[in-house]
């Protein structure tokens, strides 16, 4: 049961049509991703796995070059103690799709990402913490053609969310109240 939905996934994978993945300049690449991480907050939590959902929307305007410019943002959280930490991150990408990368049906990319995580706490927010923090990241990320619109589409890699700049904590002055994510997979859909 716990491999249930990797199953299935690779069963989709390996009856999907073979669709080559469209090598057109001035592409809008829309992704769906649910995100897996951690997260930590202080030195007497264990932290909790970090979880959520984003939206990126990714243009290539011209695929001689491969770059890519887009905007991510979703509902990200974590753990602490009794308390759910969420965060709201508004983030600038900028990828690279190149040709050596790109296959008949499977295409990879390289992504930075930087931008501002809006943290929103519960009600047990200590008194000089500051809610909200940098985002940074930096990803290996493919997708693969299930139909000339549709791709499966996942990043590797690692993102930082910093939901609270400072705290009581001198040993946590940054990056106390912080997320993690290493891999988002979802749904791609282009223009």
């Amino acid at each position: 049961m716990k491999y249930f939905g990797l199953i299935i996934l690779l069963a989709v994978l390996s009856i999907a049509p073979v669709t080559a993945v469209e090598n057109k300049s001035n592409t809008v690449l829309i992704s769906f991703t649910f995100n897996l991480g951690t997260f930590s907050a202080g030195e007497y939590d264990n932290g909790s796995a970090f979880l959520g959902c984003s939206i990126s929307v990714d243009w290539i305007p011209d695929r001689r070059t491969g770059l890519s410019y887009g905007i991510e943002s979703g509902l990200l959280g974590g753990k602490k103690q009794d308390n759910v930490i969420l965060g709201i991150p508004a983030i600038f990408r900028i990828g690279w799709h190149p040709d050596f990368f790109r296959f008949s049906n499977f295409e990879m990319c390289i992504v930075g990402k930087a931008g501002w995580g809006f943290g929103l706490w519960g009600s047990s927010l200590e008194a000089g913490s500051t809610p909200g923090g940098i985002v940074c990241g930096l990803n290996l990320g493919g997708r693969y053609a299930l139909t000339p619109r549709l791709s499966a589409y996942t990043e590797i890699g690692y993102n930082y969310y910093g939901l609270a700049r400072n705290s009581n904590y001198p040993e946590y002055p940054l990056g106390y109240g912080s997320g993690k994510t290493y891999v988002s997979a979802g749904l791609s859909l282009t223009n």
